[in-house]
């Protein structure tokens, strides 16, 4: 085995692998190897992808939000976002910071770059575009026809979020998680299986003099992070107790895999945690300081920060040098087998992190391979 490893190291460092490898972690290109020579599986179902478009739409949306843009710099964006869902093979790409002034042209958008995609790859790509309370920041989806079909499709962005403190004013998710519903194509002798994604985006920092907690809008985002936990709790009941039916969360948490706002999307805590006289409180940076036996059974996990090999990687957000994990792709129990390298239990996920090209975003675009 560390022979083939050593094979593998030298045709990654020699430029002989194939251009896509070159953008893809070793981690990745390890399991690859794993899974070819001990899963009877065969070749992965479903690539999912998420991604970050930093700020991307037409061009007078983008200029409204970037100073300077030019036309140069939006193809260059576009072909290095191409390049990186093209290099990952991904089959569903789910995506935040898509810029449109309604839902209509935030789903043109995502029509225009599935066309670059298809230029590419001669792939059809059917889209869906989230609503948003923002009003320009959508979320959405990418799913490749030849894997997958959208059978249903449902908006949060009129949910109301669970307050803090009694005093709260009214809030809602800043920009409306999406969940899609897909009835995957078999491959083979595989099977059809149907799959529940949910895209989220929670409230940035931007604006943080603004926040009159002094934590950079954590405590808003704790709000989304319970919010969208009892919504998948109770609409996606069966994904909890059986893995006939798979559910997949990603997108961006705009917070550390540390900090409260996780704790609570994971399930190991819960906004009532933090209320008055609860058991927990939060350090200047948004990490949970709660006393001792309050942590609950832990409801989704990250594919991400929990692989043995992805977990070695920087992050997936570079602010000013420091990285930090604040994109997700999480799963319940139930159906992180489907996600393992190899079926034997042992918590290696075929995911990874995709950093290069940088034009393409700020953020880095996480991806996991699926199979059954």
């Amino acid at each position: 085995m560390k022979r083939i490893m050593l094979v593998a190291v030298v045709l990654l460092t020699s430029g002989l692998l194939p251009e896509w490898c070159s953008s893809i972690s070793f981690a990745q290109a390890r399991t690859n190897v794993l899974t070819s020579m001990h899963d009877p599986r065969a070749e992965a179902e479903l690539t999912i992808c998420t991604q970050n478009l930093a700020n991307y739409g037409a061009m007078a949306a983008i200029r409204e939000r970037v100073a300077g843009m030019t036309e140069e710099a939006l193809n260059e964006k576009e072909a290095a976002l191409v390049k990186r869902f093209v290099g990952a093979q991904c089959d569903v790409i789910a995506v935040q910071e898509l810029l449109g002034k309604d839902d209509l042209e935030a789903g043109e958008t995502l029509r225009h770059l599935a066309l670059l995609i298809r230029r590419r790859t001669n792939r059809l790509f059917d889209v869906k575009a989230g609503s948003s309370v923002d009003g320009n920041l959508h979320t959405g989806f990418l799913v490749a026809r030849d894997r997958a079909e959208i059978v249903n499709y449902v908006s949060y962005a009129k949910v109301e979020l669970p307050k803090l403190t009694p005093k709260e004013k009214p809030r809602f998710f800043s920009r409306g998680p999406l969940e899609i519903q897909i009835d995957v194509k078999p491959r083979g002798e595989s099977i059809h299986k149907t799959l529940s994604l949910v895209v989220f985006h929670f409230k940035s920092r931007a604006g943080a003099a603004q926040d009159p907690t002094g934590l950079e809008w954590e405590t808003y985002r704790m709000s989304e992070a319970e919010a969208l936990r009892r919504i998948i709790e109770n609409r996606h009941a069966r994904s909890f107790a059986s893995s006939e039916t798979l559910l997949v969360l990603l997108g961006d948490r705009n917070s550390n895999f540390d900090t409260a706002s996780t704790k609570i999307l994971e399930g190991v805590l819960s906004l009532q945690s933090f209320q008055d006289k609860g058991p927990c409180r939060l350090s200047k940076r948004g990490v949970p300081l709660c006393q001792s036996g309050i942590a609950m059974p832990q409801r989704l996990f990250s594919v991400l920060t929990l692989d043995p090999q992805t977990k070695q990687l920087p992050g997936t957000f570079d602010n000013k040098g420091t990285y930090s994990w604040i994109d997700e792709i999480a799963m319940p129990q139930e159906s992180l087998r489907f996600a393992e390298s190899v079926i034997d239990g042992s918590g290696d996920y075929e995911s990874g992190v995709i950093y290069e090209p940088k034009a393409a975003s700020d953020h880095a675009m996480p991806y996991v391979r699926l199979n059954w």
